[in-house]
């Protein structure tokens, strides 16, 4: 009788804690908790010892990983590099398909999502001193759960070019390995407000920062 209750007692505890949900938080901690519902931007939840309790909550965007209880695991879209390494540098060399001229320029960029990249560009033309800046985002055909690492962009920015105001819109293709190697290939059409146009064929190199 004794050896019965015994394996009941070590047993229990083990199947007690094979019911639990397991959330991994992006400051590394892992909660074993019950979940009770999904909302659009937060999950709530009970502790799985005091299931009575008051329901908590976590938003999603603390939250790297779900293990649930039913053997399901849900990344919450943390294997797409564009979500892992949302902060990017780069440099890039554009020669000008009409005029011969080139332009040399360094970017800082964020995904606010995977497929929504916000960034602000500063460089010269044939290193003259002259500096032209540019700011916007570009869209990238991407999901919030891809694993893709090349994927095709378009976008708009806008900016100022020897005192002159433009519109700049490129359209290309950008590939990010696991490591945060970035590059990018694209065209880009420069639309001035006072009646010049230009076309450019841009190659970027750089970096991205896992945050």
């Amino acid at each position: 009788m004794r050896r019965i209750v015994f394996l009941l007692l070590i047993t229990l505890p083990i199947q007690f804690t094979y019911g639990q949900d397991i959330i991994s938080t992006r400051d590394k901690k892992q909660l074993n908790v019950k979940i009770i519902e999904q909302r659009d931007k937060a999950y709530m939840y009970r502790m799985p010892d005091y299931e009575d309790g008051p329901l908590l909550m976590i938003r999603s965007n603390r939250i790297t990983k779900i293990e649930y209880k039913n053997g399901f695991t849900d990344l919450m879209g943390y294997q797409n590099p564009r979500k892992t390494r949302p902060l990017g540098i780069s440099a890039g060399y554009a020669a000008e398909l009409t005029s011969g001229g080139a332009l040399f320029s360094a970017t800082l960029d964020y995904f606010v999502m995977p497929q929504v990249d916000i960034e602000v560009n500063i460089g010269t033309s044939d290193l003259s001193g002259e500096l032209y800046y540019a700011a916007g985002g570009r869209f990238h055909i991407n999901s919030k759960y891809s694993e893709r690492k090349l994927t095709p962009f378009t976008g708009i920015l806008a900016g100022s070019y020897y005192g002159d105001g433009f519109v700049q819109i490129p359209a290309g293709i950008n590939y990010l390995t696991g490591m945060g190697i970035n590059a990018s290939l694209s065209i880009n059409e420069m639309i001035s407000f006072n009646s010049w146009q230009a076309t450019f064929l841009e190659l970027r190199l750089g970096w991205r920062f896992k945050l």
